[in-house]
């Protein structure tokens, strides 16, 4: 048998030519200009050299609803208080203005402060997830205070937002410190910077301080913009739109510097409209298999719309609005009644549009402003999503809703939904023309009544501290799919790529005898030769389950997650009943119920339960699930 190490770096060779030969070696170029310091010289230590506040004092808006508005507020006097949110979820302590180079998970604080960001190491064991420092500078709290600015014209939430502001700025000299250490998490503060300045109705006369803040920000993501075109991913698409927005921005409200406010302009705009074919599926997913990076590309998408009709520019090509509304209609086909979406790869708390009191898993403001802003109607009835749209002025909108039923359908990017009327499913088949992270191939998710039944276990850390008791979420063994001699369906090769990319061997049609009932079935081969065929039909709140399964190995584990709760465990009969109805396996079989752990937030777990049923490899299982 070949040595570990060898067998590992033939899997790399061939995956190299899928992740693209030109952006391998340009990340390889990249981490040699760093090295040895050249990088370092490109890109100057400097300060803003104005003084002011960034933003003024104007007037509040009318009418604005008093359900919105209590919820807006609570948020906003907790930032007051020294609270912020992380990962769109954890209120974390801080102090007042806060401490930007704070890990508030451990209490570790970042020492390297006045080292030019090339000089940071990405991982430091002892600081924890660098994430972890760059969220109060995505600056989340700025869309808070802003609004409760705006909306109660108390002028503490002004006040306090220029000084923290003041100090940020004060505190991280433009290319100095950790948090220039990434292009995206610069272009964040771009969008909140500039979405503050329209909620504030300062977008047209801005002051000199947040122009100047600006062109410093975007000269940082201009200059190092090839670095994130090479990772074919979401950092290219919102670095590209913060040049496209910030440069147009700029064009409109400041004379001095046109030539290179135009240029980057200039570069946004041709990137987006080749990002969004080059990392789109024909089917409108994304190149990152993850509800959370799509809905980010989508509201990527929905601000990219928003300042083009707001500083009155060109319009994009038919071709972008076309994948724009691709886009649309595949978040909302894996959109379930309560706004939740299946746990599908990557969660690591992003949210880009977060002009609302809503929840972070709660994807319907997303979908409604994406629905007025692309399809020119909305897709919801009102509710509290509706405050994005308030923000972005979008008030006279058509009042009756287009409903769009879901509908039984598959996604050749590998995606299926499957509509039983009171209860629906979504299966994952491998189909990949990006990088997998996750060992998810052929997970079944299952919905009814706006809960999660059967449910993917989510991402917990990209960086966990050492010694986490959260194991690997993004294994085979944390989905609800099958496993061969207890082996990831692919190897992991780092971080974030696996190794060996699964091919589908079969991917059938949806086979429907009426708009609730159905069936579908695909297969797949794994790199040692073992062959997985899943057979899924339906109708209401029926469900049946067929996995066939052949090859070398010895013994097959199927696992289905659910919720923490009081069970009933029959191994003689095979059965699992539970509160909301029960799973039944083929006679013969061995079934067990382990703990489990699972991740709905970033760095947030709780229990949970996982039902494993073993069987011999080369022989088939049934499950049936009765939903009560």
């Amino acid at each position: 048998m070949m040595p570990g190490r060898i067998r590992k770096f033939f899997w790399y060779l061939e995956v190299v030519p899928r992740l693209g030969m030109w952006n391998v070696l340009y990340v390889l170029y990249f981490r040699v200009l760093k090295k040895s310091g050249l990088l370092k010289l490109k890109f100057k230590i400097q300060r803003t050299g104005v003084k002011g506040p960034v933003f003024s004092k104007c007037s509040t808006v009318p009418r604005f609803p008093a359900d919105w508005e209590e919820e807006l507020l609570k948020q906003a006097d907790q930032v007051l208080a020294g609270r912020i949110p992380y990962y769109s979820h954890h209120w974390m302590e801080q102090s007042t203005p806060p401490n930007w180079f704070l890990n508030p998970f451990n209490g570790k604080e970042c020492m390297e402060i006045r080292a030019h960001w090339t000089q940071i190491s990405d991982f430091d064991p002892e600081l924890g997830d660098i994430k972890n420092v760059w969220e109060a500078s995505r600056f989340s709290w700025l869309g808070i205070l802003a609004r409760a600015f705006s909306v109660s014209g108390n002028l503490v939430y002004l006040n306090t937002l220029n000084q923290w502001l003041k100090d940020w700025l004060d505190k991280n000299p433009v290319n100095q410190g950790p948090n220039w250490k990434c292009g995206q998490e610069t272009s964040y503060r771009v969008f909140a910077l500039l979405n503050a300045a329209n909620i504030l109705d300062q977008a047209e006369v801005p002051s000199e301080q947040l122009v100047r803040t600006i062109q410093q920000h975007l000269g940082r993501i201009y200059s190092n913009i090839r670095y994130a075109f090479a990772q074919r991913n979401n950092h290219a698409t919102s670095e590209a739109a913060a040049l496209y927005v910030g440069g147009n921005w700029l064009l409109k409200v400041v004379a001095a510097d046109q030539r290179r406010s135009s240029m980057y302009a200039r570069k946004g705009r041709k990137a987006l409209e080749g990002l969004i074919v080059d990392l789109s599926y024909v089917d409108g997913a994304f190149a990152q298999h993850s509800v959370v990076y799509h809905r980010l590309f989508l509201d990527t998408l929905s601000t990219v719309v928003f300042w083009t009709r707001k500083l009155v520019l060109k319009e994009f090509t038919p071709e972008f609005y076309a994948h724009a509304q691709k886009a649309w209609n595949w978040l909302n086909a894996l959109s379930d009644e309560s706004g939740l979406c299946p746990n599908l790869g990557p969660n690591d708390g992003t949210l880009l549009q977060s002009n609302h009191s809503c929840d972070y898993r709660d994807f319907r403001p997303s979908l409604q402003v994406a629905s007025v802003l692309l399809h020119g109607i909305p897709v919801l009835a009102n509710g509290p999503y509706n405050e994005a749209l308030y923000w972005y002025g979008i008030k006279n909108y058509p009042e009756e809703k287009e409903l769009v039923p879901k509908a039984s359908q598959v996604f050749k990017s590998g995606y299926v939904i499957m509509n039983g009327g009171a209860s629906w499913a979504f299966l994952r088949f491998p189909y990949y023309k990006f990088r997998p992270t996750h060992n998810d191939a052929m997970h079944f998710d299952l919905w009814a009544d706006g809960r999660n039944l059967l449910f993917d276990c989510g991402s917990y850390s990209y960086n966990p501290d050492p010694g986490s008791k959260v194991p690997d979420l993004k294994s085979v063994h944390s989905h609800n799919t099958l496993s061969f001699d207890h082996k990831e369906q692919m190897p992991r090769l780092g971080r974030f790529l696996l190794g060996k990319w699964l091919k589908p061997l079969t991917v059938g049609e949806i086979s429907a005898s009426s708009e609730t009932s159905g069936s579908w079935e695909g297969s797949y081969r794994d790199a040692s030769g073992n062959i997985h065929h899943r057979k899924v039909s339906w109708s209401n709140r029926q469900w049946e389950i067929l996995d066939r399964f052949s090859g070398k190995a010895e013994n097959v584990e199927i696992g289905f997650n659910f919720a923490d709760c009081k069970y009933a465990l029959d191994g003689e009969v095979g059965t699992l009943t539970l509160p909301w109805g029960r799973i039944s396996a083929t006679r013969g079989s061995k079934l067990d119920v382990r703990s489990q752990l699972d991740s709905q937030y970033y760095l947030q777990y709780r229990e949970s339960k996982r039902l494993v049923i073993s069987v011999k490899n080369n022989s088939e299982l049934k499950c049936n699930i009765n939903i009560k």
